[in-house]
């Protein structure tokens, strides 16, 4: 299962006299502590000889016990640069002392912890989900940023966990340089050639297989017809939209750039995105911004003025929905169900150019998603201008600035349009050489996710302009390796 380039560790432990593996000595109170410190110092010495003089990166995956040491190989000087824990837990020692105690995490001394997975199965009678969300706590606590997937099934491995964590590899693996396409339900045209289910169903499959990481969707409710004869577009409803896509695939991520949360209530909204991450294995990326049409406000009797205040309180309200959080309405409370497969919830893009957006991307969310403003575009969405590359690293620079000053140890992921792409809508052949050079210059100034749109007017050719994106960008040959 390891990704090209990669190393995967999977600790095994000795077997004892019944046949059972086990990597710590049980004692009634706990574990005893030197049979902890001496198999995490046996995986300490793994890791750097897999890391070598090349500096390979390493992933440590476990099951049960196995998964346990994986979790605490996060905090040990020779850290693996990802951990996957499958039905883990916290192990406690008989000692009472604590393994690790959390203070060289965030605002600590010591690096943040590596990435990590975390799966918790639900019907585990052997190491109860509550263990394994706890122990992601503390790996939070450590300085990880964690992925949480809880999932029916008992304490057996299964093909339901194991496509969990290939996708989680697969994702996390390719995590320098991802790209999210556009399915194009905005442009005109018969409903069938691209907003029909089978079409979105035919393109979003595409995608997958050309190695995109996500397909996203736009939103608007209830655009002005002035707005959309000078440039604008319809779309269908994100969710519904990706629904479709989501029955097509299996690995491709669905991505709402942007869904404008102040539209709408936050119990609907969360509802609509808690359904689609489970109806799609928890492939949910929650892309939302503001919104900037104030007469698709008006149309939705929502204020305009406020925008920026309500978006925050709606991402705070949506985000303890989708953990489970009661609600109070009234005397009563509320929890709604079904919540998302990713835990607590998926992960958030915040949008906007502004100061306040980083802020509130740093609060909120795991990416910042700014876009290009030529022509004046600034004035026309109320933002602030980012005109250059110049902009852009001013833009990270501060980003970087104020996470420090937040005691957030690592800033939010960065996403961008490239400034090429619409010359390259218009006249792809001659656009795709310098949409390929910008993308490689967004790598090196620390984006992590550029975002794209195909060309063309139907769909045949659109996929085959997709198929040209992919080689040049080498995300076919990134697909073939895996």
């Amino acid at each position: 299962m390891a990704p090209p380039g990669w190393e995967i560790v999977a600790p095994g432990g000795p077997r004892g006299t019944d046949d059972v593996r086990s990597w710590f000595v049980h004692k009634p109170q706990g574990f005893e502590p030197e049979s902890v410190r001496t198999s995490l110092s046996r995986l300490s010495d793994l890791v750097a000889d897999l890391r070598g003089d090349a500096g390979r990166p390493v992933v440590v995956a476990g099951h049960s016990q196995g998964a346990a040491l994986a979790m605490l190989a996060g905090t040990i000087e020779d850290r693996p640069d990802g951990i996957v824990a499958v039905s883990g837990f916290w192990p406690e020692l008989s000692d009472g002392a604590p393994v690790v105690d959390g203070s060289d995490g965030p605002g600590g001394s010591a690096p943040a912890g590596p990435p990590a997975l975390v799966v918790a199965r639900s019907d585990d009678g052997t190491v109860p989900a509550f263990l394994s969300l706890d122990a992601a706590e503390v790996l939070r606590r450590c300085g990880s940023s964690v992925d949480v997937v809880e999932q029916p099934g008992g304490h057996a491995l299964d093909d339901a966990s194991a496509d969990v964590v290939r996708n989680w590899l697969i994702r996390f693996t390719a995590t320098s340089r991802r790209v999210s396409l556009a399915l194009p339900v905005d442009r005109p045209g018969p409903p069938a050639e691209f907003c029909g289910a089978p079409a979105i169903a035919d393109l979003a499959a595409t995608w997958e297989r050309l190695g995109f990481a996500a397909a996203y969707v736009t939103d608007h409710p209830a655009p002005d017809d002035r707005w959309v004869a000078a440039g604008g577009h319809h779309a269908l409803e994100p969710t519904v939209a990706l629904s479709a896509a989501a029955v097509a695939t299996s690995r491709l991520l669905l991505h709402t750039f942007v869904y404008v949360l102040g539209y709408r209530n936050p119990f609907l909204a969360a509802k609509a995105l808690s359904s689609l991450d489970v109806l799609s294995g928890g492939r949910l990326l929650l892309g939302v911004a503001a919104g900037y049409l104030r007469t698709e406000f008006e149309a939705l009797d929502v204020p305009f003025a406020d925008r920026g205040e309500r978006l925050s309180a709606c991402l705070r309200q949506v985000r303890a929905i989708m953990a489970g959080e009661e609600q109070h309405v009234g005397e009563r409370t509320v929890t709604p169900l079904p919540r998302p497969v990713q835990r607590p919830h998926p992960p958030i893009w915040v949008g906007g150019n502004s100061r306040a957006a980083r802020r509130r991307a740093i609060e909120f969310a795991e990416v910042w998603a700014p876009f290009p403003t030529p022509s004046g575009l600034d004035a026309v969405t109320d933002t602030a201008p980012i005109t250059s590359l110049t902009d852009l690293g001013s833009a990270i620079a501060d980003l970087t600035e104020l996470s420090d000053a937040a005691g957030r140890p690592k800033p939010p992921e960065v996403a961008f349009v490239p400034f090429a792409l619409p010359a390259y809508l218009n006249d792809p052949d001659a656009g795709l050489s310098a949409l390929a050079e910008e993308v490689e210059a967004l790598y090196g100034l620390g984006v992590s996710w550029v975002v794209l749109s195909p060309a063309g007017w139907v769909r045949t050719e659109v996929i085959e302009r997709a198929t040209d994106l992919a080689e040049t960008l080498g995300l076919r040959s990134a697909v073939a390796r895996a």
